[in-house]
């Protein structure tokens, strides 16, 4: 009996992690480097993992690209497309170029090519993959280029997290409050920087802490004891997990 149950042991050991795993979801990422600079996706698939779900991830980000990019990228596209079409995604992340989110909550009429190109890539994620929830990412403020031409942090999360809104609304998708847990930490962890020495890009604790709301607006659970820190240092990704489930489950952000 004990042989047949290290037997036992053994095969579960030499199973693919997959099927170790609770679930697989399929997620489709689209931005640039608001993500992939401290690698976001991959922690996100990290996280994911520690909490017994497993993700499989594509990820198409190139540097400084805007929707209106991503829709002329052949790559982006035919991840769009899938080479199975019978294989679709289960949650669809979209993250536009820093700026424009909160130009078009700052003058609609104005910036109204913001929301034909949030509407033209929702619209062919849908077509490929109709069942999936897609999240439009509302990003940090950031100090550089006085507050990104904003003037203040204050002023450039204000108009972000709106335009984000809108453009959701209208895309009949959900919003992803990443600028609101940044504000937060900001707020409650002042001491925990969360940008790299541009003061723009996000440096490892910023793309951690993006990670971690992306995750909670998936799975909409609390992290337990085994959440990976992603190599960096445990107590502050748990001050970081914690400012995610206050902004995403305890406010509401994950509506």
């Amino acid at each position: 009996m004990r042989k047949l149950f290290l037997s036992w042991l053994l095969c579960l050991a030499l199973l693919p992690a997959s099927a170790q795993m609770k679930d697989t979801l399929r997620v489709l990422c689209i931005g640039n480097s608001f993500t992939y600079v401290g690698e976001a996706h991959k922690k996100l698939v990290d996280l994911a993992a520690s909490q017994g779900h497993h993700i499989r991830m594509n990820a198409q980000y190139v540097g400084g690209y805007t929707f209106a990019r991503h829709l002329r990228r052949d790559e982006t596209i035919n991840a769009i497309e899938l080479a199975n079409p019978g294989d679709s995604y289960d949650f669809v992340f979209l993250q536009n170029q820093s700026q424009l989110h909160a130009r078009y909550g700052s003058d609609p009429a104005r910036y109204k090519y913001v929301l034909a190109d949030a509407v033209e890539l929702s619209g062919r994620v849908r077509q490929y993959s109709p069942g999936a929830v897609i999240f439009l990412e509302s990003t940090w403020s950031y100090p550089a280029s006085d507050c990104g031409g904003f003037g203040s942090l204050e002023a450039f999360d204000r108009l972000s997290d709106s335009g984000t809104a809108l453009l959701a609304k209208a895309c009949d998708a959900r919003v992803s409050y990443i600028g609101k847990a940044f504000a937060r930490a900001r707020a409650h962890f002042p001491e925990l920087e969360l940008l790299a020495d541009d003061a723009k890009h996000q440096n490892d604790y910023g793309s951690y802490l993006k990670a971690c709301v992306n995750y909670l607006l998936i799975y909409g659970e609390r992290f337990d004891a085994h959440a990976s820190p992603c190599g960096l240092d445990p107590d502050k990704c748990a001050q970081l997990r914690a400012v995610a489930e206050q902004t995403i489950l305890t406010d509401g952000g994950r509506r």
